[in-house]
């Protein structure tokens, strides 16, 4: 029997929410908690998600409030200096290399991707349970 394929809308969707539990659902930018709200928090891709490899590196998330998230875009600049700020220049560098290779893929690679990622978002869960109960 064939497994069930993993799309990427899942992994996103996965991703998503770990990078906000990383971030205790807080904007990294105004640093104000949405841990009440969490639909007004985005999980923002530094470099974009069509830009390959890095779709799904939690380098390239970090969560911003829905206001946050729009300014950013809109100074593309000031971004940049942000996210190197946060990640470092040399991680940001290695990031942005990585931005330019093309994602391939298999199904066992999604699979295996999908597994790591819930495991992580589990793991996160039970320390911010920990933290907040």
């Amino acid at each position: 029997m064939a497994k069930k394929r993993i799309k990427a809308v899942t992994i996103t969707g996965i991703w998503s929410k770990l990078v906000r539990e990383l971030d205790n659902y807080t904007c990294q930018v105004c640093h104000k908690s949405f841990r009440d709200d969490p639909g007004v928090l985005d999980a923002s891709h530094h470099i974009p998600r069509a830009h390959g490899a890095t779709k799904w590196e939690l380098d390239n998330g970090s969560s911003k409030c829905r206001k946050c998230h729009g300014e950013m875009d809109r100074q593309p600049l000031e971004h940049v200096e942000w996210i190197k700020n946060r990640l470092g220049e040399e991680r940001y560098e290695a990031l942005r290399m990585k931005g330019t290779q093309p994602m391939k893929m298999t199904d066992k690679d999604r699979r295996e991707l999908a597994a790591s990622l819930r495991k992580q978002l589990k793991e996160a869960q039970e320390r911010n349970r920990d933290l907040h109960p």
